[in-house]
């Protein structure tokens, strides 16, 4: 059976959560843009973080496959942000 936290999303598969993140590189400059509105790095539907091996909080985004700097997450987006899943059609459409 497909990994089913693999999505398609934009036109390219993205991997699934449980590619180790922290190989990954920091994003590129340029990458991310800043942002005014709510539509940031934070409110993504591609959003990810984990707790790394030295307890550290890694954000990242599977998409790009590269972390994102600490602060950015709040201020920033690319151009394949995404509204999250949940506010565009609930948090359990399954059981409607």
């Amino acid at each position: 059976m497909k990994d089913l936290m693999t999505r398609f999303s934009g036109g390219q598969l993205s991997p699934s959560p449980s590619s180790d993140s922290e190989e990954w590189q920091c994003m590129d400059e340029g990458t991310l843009k800043p942002s005014r509105s709510g539509a940031v790095c934070m409110t993504c539907h591609h959003f990810r973080y984990v707790v790394g091996k030295q307890c550290q909080t890694l954000l990242s985004c599977p998409i790009h496959q590269r972390l994102i700097p600490h602060g950015e997450h709040l201020n920033s987006k690319c151009h394949q942000w995404t509204i999250r899943r949940e506010l565009e059609v609930g948090w359990a459409p399954e059981v409607a």
